[in-house]
């Protein structure tokens, strides 16, 4: 395999910084989505209409869920990225 020229080189290292700012959508999309979550079942507790809920339960669990979802996707897009990189890059 050849070295990648300096486009090439310009390109993956596009990819990544695209791949770090889309993992951090995601995260902060899907930590707000927990913390609504928490407030929405804290507000029906509270109005007497379910459990009481844990606020470190809720939100470890939405941390954790966040984490992985967005790693999931920005590799996904990492890795979509770094392959169409090398697909352009044996072309003549």
């Amino acid at each position: 395999m050849r070295p990648l020229d300096r486009r090439e080189r310009i390109a993956a290292a596009v990819w990544v910084v695209i791949a770090i700012v889309a993992w951090n959508g995601v995260y902060d999309i899907l930590l707000t989505r927990g913390v609504k979550d928490y407030l929405l079942r804290n507000a029906l507790h509270l109005a007497g209409r379910g459990p009481a809920v844990s606020m470190t339960e809720r939100m470890d669990a939405a941390v954790a869920e966040a984490f992985w979802l967005a790693t999931l996707a920005a590799s996904l897009l990492l890795l979509a990225g770094l392959w169409t990189v090398r697909l352009l890059a044996r072309r003549p």
